[in-house]
């Protein structure tokens, strides 16, 4: 499904954990390692031996050069760049890259983090946020939400393919909610709630014959509740939870989508966000 993956890494502890996943994941799939330095690049600096851009560089190829000798069989290249993270990074999703960055390792500080802004881009590319903590009992599962549209139907489809490549189970869960004020007169709505549970499980029954025709072991799961929250309690210590970026305009790419940023937060484990094709 990913011809190349890019790994965002500065030597914290956060890419270090997105490094390591991204090995473990890259089997066969050539990996480049790329290295935002803030500031900005001047003529004379490529020509110099010394000055911070070299000097990064050479760390970085030193990171590279451990990895080749770990893991002769993959294919590593490196990039040093002055510019932002974000700004750098996404010059490199595409419909058939993977980016894959770390998560801070605490929620203090700016929610707009580099996979937040990453996430919501056009350009139908992938970026996976992963844990500094990587989860010690994680369970043998790959976790899609979906909620019927097509954003969701490609995150089936990708969790579907990496469930294969794991050899795990999927679940493929679809969260519903009683609307705003049919819970206080329940028994006058229950026939509503009912028609609505059903259509709810139509919409799930799809995603997992979808998600079978891909050849996975898929189960579904309608839960009640938001689906931000179901999501977490759902994911929660499984190998990888995948969910769909609706995109839109400027703002709503910036934002994401309540669904998605909640769980960049929360972070229930390792996270694929499917972007928006143009």
């Amino acid at each position: 499904m990913f011809t190349r993956i890019v790994v965002g890494w500065d030597g914290t502890p956060e890419s270090e954990a997105a490094l390591e996943w991204a090995v473990a994941r890259g089997v066969g799939t050539p990996l480049k390692i790329v290295h935002a330095i803030g500031g900005s690049s001047t003529s004379s600096e490529y020509l110099r031996a010394g000055g911070e851009l070299s000097n990064e560089r050479v760390r970085l190829m030193d990171v590279a050069e451990r990895l080749r000798a770990e893991r002769p069989d993959l294919i590593i290249t490196t990039e040093t760049e002055h510019g932002s993270p974000s700004s750098v990074l996404v010059e490199e999703l595409g419909a058939d890259t993977l980016v894959v960055v770390g998560a801070p390792a605490t929620h203090r500080g700016s929610r707009w983090t580099v996979g937040s802004r990453l996430a919501g881009r056009h350009g139908g590319g992938t970026v996976a946020v992963i844990p500094s903590t990587p989860t010690t009992d994680a369970r043998p599962a790959v976790v899609v939400g979906v909620d019927g549209s097509p954003a969701s139907m490609r995150a089936v489809e990708l969790a579907a393919a990496e469930a294969k490549r794991l050899g795990a189970e999927l679940e493929v869960v679809h969260a519903w909610s009683i609307p705003p004020g049919w819970d206080v007169a329940y028994g006058e709505y229950q026939g509503d709630v009912e028609a609505l549970e059903d259509m709810h499980r139509g919409v799930l029954d799809e995603a997992v014959e979808f998600a079978r025709s891909h050849h996975s072991r898929a189960t579904g799961r309608l839960e009640p509740g938001p689906a931000g929250e179901v999501l977490q309690r759902v994911a929660e210590g499984a190998a990888l939870l995948v969910v769909g970026s609706h995109g839109g305009g400027t703002v709503a790419r910036f934002l994401l989508g309540s669904v998605s940023h909640e769980l960049l937060v929360s972070l229930p484990a390792p996270l694929m966000i499917v972007g928006p094709r143009d």
